[in-house]
């Protein structure tokens, strides 16, 4: 063997324990002194063949075509570095970029705020066959993308796995299944994973997995007020489903032959009295309220009285027979409607709606502003607002009564928020026949040091047949979210996707054809030739 071949043998000994070392180190790297050892001696074996070829190798390299093939090599060299760098800062830092039109492929601000809050483990579980997994993998996808260390996704296949179809109670596949270390929650009867309303399906399922139970929700009847089992366009119909299907569980309140509102209430709402509330009632919602107790007061200018004594108390001032007269055209209702004017303004500062960009409209509202002799001790927060241009007017009947000199000019506050401190409730002392026999202790709902109150001077802007308007669900959702401390609920829910078509119209059509037959070979043909002309004047 010559000197040369000996030279060839050691580089490619080199070589092959280079390939040994690096293959060691990434498929055993428990294994000891493996990948050490042979790349040691792989290193000692390149060093050792470029003393023994310096001569051919500097020869070599003083070629100019040796150099220009190193220097095209450094530069791939670079470029694929730089390639690896920006592809290791993608791994670390991965950003998504849905460009269709409604967001089809993002989940909302709400779904994402519930998963970037998490703060104990969540595990998506899927009960599929495998022809499903492609699917729910990208559902669940949009979810731990937000959230990777606290939301986990795992796939079970039915077929495969019957102990655990039998444990969950699985009855077809596609059902989901949400646990943390505490809780549990199905999402079942999906019609696919297209299923128009997975997503607030899953998302409640994961708020109730990580919030717990459901919030107890009374609405007060009995006098005239709008009705959730109403489904008519004064009902209150559709809220009571999306409450029901969401974080809230909703019943209605007959206040007038109760001694106190149910102790399991999180939130009371008044949604628009017409009829007297007994001064009974009005003192039972008062000692609720001030008890720490959560409450959604809506009055119309129509609205009874009996009520203004406790909006004094909070600190509201309020006025039976006033409305709002909106001059402002850019701001009523499409015709023309100046009893319904359309909001713009909202409070940067309150979390009910610092996220408010859009419009709501309030059909005949009643101005709702602090007193001034309100508490000290409260705070009171204005949510939004009409226009400048607005007016507070006199209802008499189905007529409004102008006076453009005395009536008080805009804006004019439609909400408000109110926090103030509880006062400590005084234990109620046993009744003779309580002390007879024992009863099962009735579930309570937690109190805390402050009581929340939201007075709305609208009581039609939530009702089935306006609620779809601009955000007006949503300001409804966000208070609620707001009276019931779950802020990181709070956001303004995305629009209804719609389908974005492209139509082929015939001068369309025509544009495509050009395009395609001449246009592109002509711009082809035409780089070519610029091509040549340039190599030509070399």
């Amino acid at each position: 063997m010559d000197i040369r071949t000996r030279n060839l043998v050691t580089l490619l000994g080199a070589i092959f324990l280079a390939m040994v070392a690096m293959g060691s180190a990434y498929l055993r790297p428990d294994l000891p002194l493996i990948w050490e050892i042979s790349g040691g001696l792989a290193f000692l074996g390149f060093i050792a063949y470029v003393v023994m070829e310096a001569a051919m190798l500097k020869a070599t390299l003083s070629k100019k075509t040796t150099q220009y093939g190193l220097n095209s090599l450094f530069m791939s060299l670079v470029a694929l570095g730089v390639v690896i760098f920006i592809n290791l800062i993608g791994v670390d830092h991965d950003k998504k970029i849905d460009l269709t039109k409604n967001k089809l492929h993002t989940l909302s601000d709400q779904s994402q705020k519930v998963v970037k809050g998490l703060t104990q483990e969540v595990v998506l579980k899927a009960f599929i066959n495998p022809g499903q997994r492609a699917e729910f993998d990208n559902i669940f996808d949009k979810y731990t993308y937000y959230n990777p260390k606290y939301l986990k996704k795992e796939f079970i296949d039915v077929d495969k796995d019957p102990f655990a179809v039998q444990k969950y109670q699985i009855k077809q596949p596609g059902t989901i299944v949400i646990e943390s270390n505490t809780r549990s929650s199905r999402v079942d009867n999906l019609s696919s994973p297209d299923d128009p309303k997975l997503e607030e399906k899953l998302t409640n399922a994961i708020i109730q997995v990580a919030k717990g139970d459901k919030r107890r929700i009374y609405f007060l009847t009995g006098h005239g007020e709008h009705l959730v089992s109403d489904l008519g366009r004064e009902g209150l119909s559709d809220i009571r489903e999306e409450l029901n299907n969401g974080r809230y569980n909703v019943a209605e309140l007959l206040l007038v032959d109760k001694d106190r509102v149910p102790a399991d209430a999180n939130i009371v709402i008044i949604p628009g009295p017409k009829s007297d509330l007994l001064e009974h009632e009005v003192k039972l919602l008062e000692d609720y309220v001030k008890s720490g107790g959560k409450m959604l007061l809506m009055v119309d200018p129509t609205s009874t009285p009996t009520i203004q004594p406790m909006l004094t108390m909070f600190g509201v001032e309020w006025k039976p027979k006033k409305t709002v007269l909106e001059t402002n055209r850019l701001q009523q209702l499409a015709g023309g409607n100046p009893l319904t004017p359309i909001v713009t303004s909202y409070s940067s500062s309150s979390p009910i709606t610092q996220e408010a960009k859009q419009m709501s409209i309030f059909p005949i509202p009643s101005p709702v502003q602090k007193a001034a002799n309100a508490p000290a001790t409260d705070k009171i927060e204005v949510l939004f607002s009409t226009s400048a241009r607005s007016l507070e007017v006199n209802m008499e009947g189905d007529k409004v009564k102008v006076d453009e000199k005395t009536d008080r000019k805009g804006p004019l506050s439609l909400a408000l928020s109110i926090t103030g401190k509880a006062e400590a409730s005084k234990p109620e002392a046993p009744k003779a026949e309580d002390k007879k026999e024992e009863k099962k202790p009735e579930e309570t709902a937690p109190k805390d040091q402050e009581f929340r109150l939201v007075v709305v001077g609208n009581s039609s802007f939530a009702a089935n047949g306006v609620r779809r308007f601009g955000i007006n669900a949503d300001l409804f959702q966000n208070m609620l979210s707001w009276l019931s401390h779950e802020e990181d609920l709070i956001s303004i829910r995305p629009r209804a996707t719609d389908v974005s078509e492209f139509n082929i119209t015939d001068t369309r059509s025509r544009v495509i054809n050009m395009a395609s037959i001449f246009l592109m070979p002509f711009m082809m043909f035409a780089s070519g030739l610029g091509m040549w002309v340039a190599r030509r004047r070399r």
